[in-house]
């Protein structure tokens, strides 16, 4: 059975008899309901901490990881020449400049401006 169905029947079931409890002391239906969910609330944390767990480890797997994108992409590309401008420079003493990727931004500033009349 999965995981997060095992966590919500438990879940539910706490808050089930913790309701009966209070009802059958004789407390009012809604303060029975507010106190039943705040006891099936603390419960829960306190006695079912591995069924939490494997819910959460079960919804993390099944989410998509990010793909790379072009803003991740420059930065590895920055950060990449940057790292081999300084070993360059330790290495030659005095080396040529390396080329930097150039970002969205700086490419937009140095097109020349389109008269759209």
């Amino acid at each position: 059975m999965k995981a997060w169905l095992v966590y919500t029947l438990a879940r539910l079931g706490i808050f089930a008899a913790a309701l009966a409890v209070l009802l059958v002391i004789g407390l009012r239906w809604y303060w029975a309901a507010i106190g039943a969910a705040l006891i099936g609330l603390l419960v829960s944390y306190i006695a079912l901490p591995g069924l939490r767990g494997r819910v959460t480890s079960s919804i993390a797997s099944r989410r998509a990881r990010p793909e790379h994108d072009a803003d991740s992409d420059f930065e590895d590309d920055f950060v990449d020449a940057a790292d081999s401008e300084a070993a360059d420079t330790a290495d030659a003493g005095t080396a040529a400049p390396a080329t930097r990727p150039v970002s969205d931004a700086e490419r937009h500033r140095v097109r020349p401006e389109r008269d759209e009349d």
